[in-house]
Protein backbone atom coordinates (compact mmCIF):
# COMPACT_ATOMS: atom_id res chain seq x y z
CA UNK A 1 0.00 0.00 0.00
CA UNK A 2 1.44 3.47 -0.95
CA UNK A 3 2.44 5.56 1.95
CA UNK A 4 1.10 9.09 2.36
CA UNK A 5 4.05 11.95 1.75
CA UNK A 6 5.67 12.98 5.58
CA UNK A 7 3.76 15.31 7.25
CA UNK A 8 1.02 15.91 4.11
CA UNK A 9 -0.25 18.62 6.11
CA UNK A 10 2.95 20.28 7.53
CA UNK A 11 5.71 21.98 5.22
CA UNK A 12 6.61 19.20 2.70
CA UNK A 13 5.72 19.40 -0.54
CA UNK A 14 2.70 17.46 -1.37
CA UNK A 15 2.97 13.98 -3.74
CA UNK A 16 1.12 14.66 -7.22
CA UNK A 17 -0.34 11.18 -6.61
CA UNK A 18 -2.12 11.56 -3.44
CA UNK A 19 -5.61 12.73 -5.24
CA UNK A 20 -5.63 8.78 -5.86
CA UNK A 21 -5.03 7.37 -2.70
CA UNK A 22 -6.94 5.97 0.23
CA UNK A 23 -9.42 8.45 1.41
CA UNK A 24 -8.68 7.02 4.87
CA UNK A 25 -5.18 7.08 4.99
CA UNK A 26 -5.44 10.65 4.11
CA UNK A 27 -7.92 11.62 7.44
CA UNK A 28 -5.96 9.75 9.33
CA UNK A 29 -2.55 11.82 8.27
CA UNK A 30 -4.98 15.11 9.26
CA UNK A 31 -5.75 13.60 12.36
CA UNK A 32 -2.28 12.84 13.17
CA UNK A 33 -1.45 16.74 12.83
CA UNK A 34 -4.30 18.37 13.69
CA UNK A 35 -5.79 16.40 16.43
CA UNK A 36 -3.28 14.11 18.18
CA UNK A 37 -3.77 13.68 21.83
CA UNK A 38 -7.30 13.03 24.02
CA UNK A 39 -8.25 16.45 24.20
CA UNK A 40 -11.67 17.59 23.94
CA UNK A 41 -11.14 18.50 20.24
CA UNK A 42 -8.94 15.88 19.36
CA UNK A 43 -11.00 13.10 20.16
CA UNK A 44 -14.56 15.24 18.29
CA UNK A 45 -12.43 15.65 15.47
CA UNK A 46 -11.57 12.30 15.28
CA UNK A 47 -15.81 10.85 15.89
CA UNK A 48 -16.43 13.35 13.04
CA UNK A 49 -14.09 11.93 10.52
CA UNK A 50 -15.14 8.33 11.74
CA UNK A 51 -18.42 9.08 10.70
CA UNK A 52 -17.90 10.99 7.84
CA UNK A 53 -16.24 8.15 6.44
CA UNK A 54 -18.58 5.43 7.36
CA UNK A 55 -21.51 7.30 5.59
CA UNK A 56 -19.56 7.60 2.70
CA UNK A 57 -18.73 4.35 2.70
CA UNK A 58 -22.11 2.85 2.65
CA UNK A 59 -23.14 5.81 0.00
CA UNK A 60 -20.55 4.04 -2.49
CA UNK A 61 -21.51 0.81 -1.76
CA UNK A 62 -18.37 0.01 -0.83
CA UNK A 63 -18.40 -2.81 2.70
CA UNK A 64 -14.47 -0.95 3.92
CA UNK A 65 -13.82 2.34 4.54
CA UNK A 66 -9.93 1.37 3.20
CA UNK A 67 -11.75 1.01 -0.38
CA UNK A 68 -12.89 4.80 -0.03
CA UNK A 69 -10.30 7.37 -2.69
CA UNK A 70 -10.00 10.70 -2.58
CA UNK A 71 -11.93 11.16 -5.39
CA UNK A 72 -14.78 9.72 -3.99
CA UNK A 73 -15.54 12.66 -1.40
CA UNK A 74 -17.47 15.59 -3.68
CA UNK A 75 -20.05 18.24 -2.75
CA UNK A 76 -22.63 16.12 -3.14
CA UNK A 77 -21.28 13.52 -0.59
CA UNK A 78 -20.61 15.88 1.81
CA UNK A 79 -24.24 17.87 1.21
CA UNK A 80 -26.08 14.07 1.78
CA UNK A 81 -23.94 13.81 5.00
CA UNK A 82 -25.40 16.79 6.97
CA UNK A 83 -28.75 16.16 5.81
CA UNK A 84 -28.82 12.88 7.26
CA UNK A 85 -27.20 13.92 10.61
CA UNK A 86 -29.94 16.44 10.89
CA UNK A 87 -32.58 13.59 9.67
CA UNK A 88 -31.52 10.86 12.41
CA UNK A 89 -32.17 13.55 15.19
CA UNK A 90 -27.98 15.18 15.67
CA UNK A 91 -28.10 18.38 17.19
CA UNK A 92 -27.55 21.09 14.44
CA UNK A 93 -24.43 22.11 17.08
CA UNK A 94 -23.21 19.25 16.38
CA UNK A 95 -23.79 18.70 12.64
CA UNK A 96 -21.91 22.24 12.41
CA UNK A 97 -19.08 20.69 14.15
CA UNK A 98 -18.98 17.79 11.79
CA UNK A 99 -19.56 20.17 9.02
CA UNK A 100 -16.49 22.31 10.19
CA UNK A 101 -14.14 19.62 10.54
CA UNK A 102 -14.97 18.82 7.21
CA UNK A 103 -14.33 22.01 5.93
CA UNK A 104 -10.96 22.66 7.64
CA UNK A 105 -9.70 19.18 6.32
CA UNK A 106 -10.83 19.70 2.77
CA UNK A 107 -8.61 23.04 3.17
CA UNK A 108 -5.50 21.71 4.38
CA UNK A 109 -6.02 18.80 1.64
CA UNK A 110 -6.61 21.64 -1.28
CA UNK A 111 -3.54 23.51 -0.38
CA UNK A 112 -1.47 20.47 -0.67
CA UNK A 113 -2.85 18.82 -3.98
CA UNK A 114 -2.75 20.45 -7.19
CA UNK A 115 -6.24 21.14 -8.80
CA UNK A 116 -7.88 19.70 -5.99
CA UNK A 117 -11.39 21.60 -4.59
CA UNK A 118 -12.25 21.90 -1.34
CA UNK A 119 -15.80 19.19 -1.62
CA UNK A 120 -16.51 20.62 1.81
CA UNK A 121 -16.42 24.41 1.30
CA UNK A 122 -19.63 25.63 -0.01
CA UNK A 123 -21.74 23.01 1.87
CA UNK A 124 -24.01 25.61 4.10
CA UNK A 125 -24.49 24.68 8.16
CA UNK A 126 -27.77 24.35 9.88
CA UNK A 127 -28.79 27.75 10.59
CA UNK A 128 -28.80 28.14 14.44
CA UNK A 129 -29.43 30.92 16.68
CA UNK A 130 -26.36 31.95 17.92
CA UNK A 131 -26.18 31.52 22.16
CA UNK A 132 -23.91 33.72 24.52
CA UNK A 133 -21.59 31.54 25.78
CA UNK A 134 -22.19 30.84 29.54
CA UNK A 135 -20.34 32.68 32.68
CA UNK A 136 -20.28 33.40 35.94
CA UNK A 137 -21.51 36.44 37.72
CA UNK A 138 -18.96 38.48 39.43
CA UNK A 139 -20.37 37.51 43.06
CA UNK A 140 -20.42 33.85 42.79
CA UNK A 141 -16.74 34.51 41.26
CA UNK A 142 -16.00 35.64 44.52
CA UNK A 143 -17.76 32.88 46.20
CA UNK A 144 -15.52 29.76 44.19
CA UNK A 145 -12.48 31.90 44.95
CA UNK A 146 -13.44 31.94 48.61
CA UNK A 147 -14.05 28.35 48.34
CA UNK A 148 -11.13 27.64 46.62
CA UNK A 149 -8.87 29.69 49.38
CA UNK A 150 -11.12 27.32 52.27
CA UNK A 151 -9.58 24.09 50.61
CA UNK A 152 -6.15 25.24 50.60
CA UNK A 153 -6.36 25.90 53.96
CA UNK A 154 -8.27 23.26 55.64
CA UNK A 155 -6.20 20.85 54.18
CA UNK A 156 -2.87 22.45 53.39
CA UNK A 157 -1.45 20.66 50.93
CA UNK A 158 0.74 21.69 47.76
CA UNK A 159 -2.14 19.98 45.49
CA UNK A 160 -4.61 22.76 47.07
CA UNK A 161 -2.14 25.46 47.05
CA UNK A 162 -1.21 24.88 43.19
CA UNK A 163 -5.37 24.66 42.31
CA UNK A 164 -6.23 27.71 43.98
CA UNK A 165 -2.76 29.08 41.62
CA UNK A 166 -4.56 27.37 38.60
CA UNK A 167 -8.60 28.74 39.39
CA UNK A 168 -6.93 32.34 39.50
CA UNK A 169 -5.10 32.17 36.57
CA UNK A 170 -7.99 30.74 34.49
CA UNK A 171 -10.53 33.26 35.59
CA UNK A 172 -7.37 36.34 34.85
CA UNK A 173 -6.32 35.02 31.49
CA UNK A 174 -8.56 33.05 29.57
CA UNK A 175 -6.42 29.98 28.91
CA UNK A 176 -7.54 27.05 27.39
CA UNK A 177 -7.25 23.75 29.98
CA UNK A 178 -4.49 21.92 27.36
CA UNK A 179 -2.73 25.56 27.27
CA UNK A 180 -2.25 25.98 31.03
CA UNK A 181 -1.38 22.12 31.27
CA UNK A 182 1.49 22.61 28.73
CA UNK A 183 3.14 25.70 30.08
CA UNK A 184 6.58 25.41 31.29
CA UNK A 185 8.62 27.53 33.67
CA UNK A 186 10.63 28.70 30.44
CA UNK A 187 7.27 30.84 29.31
CA UNK A 188 7.19 32.71 32.48
CA UNK A 189 8.77 36.01 32.43
CA UNK A 190 11.02 36.73 35.50
CA UNK A 191 9.04 39.50 36.89
CA UNK A 192 6.19 37.01 36.34
CA UNK A 193 4.16 39.64 33.75
CA UNK A 194 3.35 37.66 31.18
CA UNK A 195 2.96 34.05 30.32
CA UNK A 196 5.04 33.63 26.27
CA UNK A 197 4.73 31.67 23.67
CA UNK A 198 1.40 29.81 24.34
CA UNK A 199 0.02 27.61 21.51
CA UNK A 200 -3.00 28.36 20.62
CA UNK A 201 -5.50 25.41 18.98
CA UNK A 202 -4.43 26.82 15.41
CA UNK A 203 -0.91 26.20 15.88
CA UNK A 204 -0.33 29.75 17.12
CA UNK A 205 1.14 31.37 19.63
CA UNK A 206 0.45 33.93 21.38
CA UNK A 207 1.47 35.93 24.80
CA UNK A 208 -0.50 36.35 27.96
CA UNK A 209 -0.69 39.16 30.30
CA UNK A 210 -0.16 38.60 33.76
CA UNK A 211 -2.40 41.02 36.21
CA UNK A 212 -0.77 42.70 38.48
CA UNK A 213 -3.27 41.26 41.51
CA UNK A 214 -2.08 38.02 40.15
CA UNK A 215 1.42 37.62 40.58
CA UNK A 216 2.20 37.86 44.64
CA UNK A 217 -0.25 34.65 44.51
CA UNK A 218 1.89 33.24 41.61
CA UNK A 219 5.02 34.00 43.30
CA UNK A 220 3.56 32.07 46.82
CA UNK A 221 2.91 29.29 44.45
CA UNK A 222 6.50 28.74 42.78
CA UNK A 223 8.10 28.92 45.89
CA UNK A 224 5.56 25.97 47.45
CA UNK A 225 6.26 24.03 44.02
CA UNK A 226 10.54 24.07 44.35
CA UNK A 227 9.98 23.05 47.56
CA UNK A 228 7.89 20.14 46.77
CA UNK A 229 10.20 19.45 43.50
CA UNK A 230 13.11 19.05 45.89
CA UNK A 231 11.87 15.95 46.88
CA UNK A 232 13.13 14.75 43.05
CA UNK A 233 15.37 17.41 42.62
CA UNK A 234 17.99 17.83 45.41
CA UNK A 235 19.99 20.35 43.39
CA UNK A 236 17.46 21.81 40.92
CA UNK A 237 19.19 23.55 37.79
CA UNK A 238 17.65 26.33 35.86
CA UNK A 239 17.50 24.53 32.76
CA UNK A 240 16.32 21.03 34.32
CA UNK A 241 13.48 23.74 35.13
CA UNK A 242 12.87 25.55 32.53
CA UNK A 243 11.42 22.35 30.87
CA UNK A 244 9.13 21.23 33.51
CA UNK A 245 5.23 22.05 33.88
CA UNK A 246 4.64 25.68 35.37
CA UNK A 247 1.54 23.23 37.54
CA UNK A 248 2.92 19.95 38.74
CA UNK A 249 1.75 16.88 39.53
CA UNK A 250 3.74 14.77 41.35
CA UNK A 251 1.48 11.79 41.45
CA UNK A 252 3.74 8.65 39.75
CA UNK A 253 6.49 11.28 38.42
CA UNK A 254 10.01 10.55 38.18
CA UNK A 255 13.01 12.94 37.82
CA UNK A 256 13.98 10.69 34.91
CA UNK A 257 11.09 12.04 32.57
CA UNK A 258 10.41 15.26 33.20
CA UNK A 259 6.85 15.28 31.20
CA UNK A 260 5.56 12.70 34.08
CA UNK A 261 5.26 15.89 36.20
CA UNK A 262 2.64 17.30 33.68
CA UNK A 263 -1.02 17.03 34.74
CA UNK A 264 -3.60 15.13 33.23
CA UNK A 265 -6.36 16.68 31.43
CA UNK A 266 -9.07 14.92 33.74
CA UNK A 267 -6.68 16.27 36.98
CA UNK A 268 -7.26 20.03 35.60
CA UNK A 269 -10.96 19.55 35.36
CA UNK A 270 -11.36 18.28 38.44
CA UNK A 271 -9.10 20.63 40.51
CA UNK A 272 -11.49 23.44 39.01
CA UNK A 273 -15.07 20.97 39.74
CA UNK A 274 -13.99 20.84 43.51
CA UNK A 275 -14.73 24.62 43.77
CA UNK A 276 -17.98 24.77 42.65
CA UNK A 277 -20.55 26.61 44.17
CA UNK A 278 -23.80 27.44 42.55
CA UNK A 279 -23.05 26.62 39.01
CA UNK A 280 -20.69 23.16 37.93
CA UNK A 281 -17.38 25.08 36.86
CA UNK A 282 -15.41 23.28 34.76
CA UNK A 283 -12.02 25.52 32.53
CA UNK A 284 -13.91 26.11 29.31
CA UNK A 285 -16.58 28.29 31.71
CA UNK A 286 -13.86 29.90 33.44
CA UNK A 287 -12.33 31.26 30.03
CA UNK A 288 -16.01 32.15 28.96
CA UNK A 289 -15.82 34.27 32.36
CA UNK A 290 -13.05 36.32 31.68
CA UNK A 291 -14.32 37.34 27.98
CA UNK A 292 -17.43 38.38 29.34
CA UNK A 293 -15.72 40.28 32.17
CA UNK A 294 -13.58 41.80 30.07
CA UNK A 295 -15.61 42.72 26.84
CA UNK A 296 -17.88 44.38 29.52
CA UNK A 297 -14.98 46.04 31.03
CA UNK A 298 -13.35 47.37 27.99
CA UNK A 299 -16.15 47.34 25.04
CA UNK A 300 -13.71 46.08 22.58
CA UNK A 301 -14.30 42.85 20.50
CA UNK A 302 -11.05 42.85 18.55
CA UNK A 303 -9.32 43.12 21.90
CA UNK A 304 -11.01 40.57 23.71
CA UNK A 305 -10.40 37.87 20.56
CA UNK A 306 -6.57 39.08 20.55
CA UNK A 307 -6.43 38.16 24.41
CA UNK A 308 -8.36 34.79 23.65
CA UNK A 309 -6.22 33.61 20.68
CA UNK A 310 -8.98 33.65 18.13
CA UNK A 311 -8.03 34.29 14.61
CA UNK A 312 -11.11 35.16 13.15
CA UNK A 313 -13.20 37.77 15.48
CA UNK A 314 -16.16 36.61 14.37
CA UNK A 315 -16.05 33.54 16.90
CA UNK A 316 -15.81 36.15 19.59
CA UNK A 317 -18.61 38.45 18.45
CA UNK A 318 -20.67 35.29 20.36
CA UNK A 319 -20.32 36.99 23.77
CA UNK A 320 -21.85 40.27 22.59
CA UNK A 321 -25.08 38.27 22.29
CA UNK A 322 -27.81 38.93 24.21
CA UNK A 323 -30.22 36.38 25.75
CA UNK A 324 -34.04 36.65 25.11
CA UNK A 325 -34.54 37.77 28.82
CA UNK A 326 -32.49 41.04 27.96
CA UNK A 327 -33.96 41.53 24.53
CA UNK A 328 -37.25 41.38 26.77
CA UNK A 329 -36.09 43.50 30.01
CA UNK A 330 -34.73 46.34 27.32
CA UNK A 331 -37.85 46.18 25.18
CA UNK A 332 -39.90 46.76 28.30
CA UNK A 333 -37.21 49.41 29.19
CA UNK A 334 -38.07 51.17 26.19
CA UNK A 335 -41.69 50.52 26.30
CA UNK A 336 -41.78 52.56 29.70
CA UNK A 337 -39.55 55.29 28.89
CA UNK A 338 -42.40 56.43 25.84
CA UNK A 339 -45.29 56.20 28.17
CA UNK A 340 -43.62 58.40 30.66
CA UNK A 341 -42.48 61.02 27.90
CA UNK A 342 -45.84 60.56 26.03
CA UNK A 343 -47.64 61.54 29.85
CA UNK A 344 -45.04 64.54 30.27
CA UNK A 345 -46.51 65.54 26.81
Amino acid sequence: MKKLPPALFGDAEPSKQVASMRLGEVFREYLRFYAEGVSHTARAKQLDADKFLGFLARLRGFDEIDLLLVKHWDFSATQRFVDDCLRIGEAPATVCRRLATLKHMGRMLAEKIPGFVNPARDVKSPRMQTAKPKSVGPAEVEEIKERARKLKTDKGTFKQARNETLLHLLLHTGLRADEVRSLKMSQLDPKLSRIEKVRTKGRRFRNIHVASELRPALRDYLERRAAELKRFFPQLGASVDAKLPVFISTYGASASDLSSFEMGSKSVWRAIRECSVDTRLHPHLLRHTFATELLESSRDIRLVAQALGHSDVRVTMRYTERTDEEVAAALEKMGSERRSGGSRR
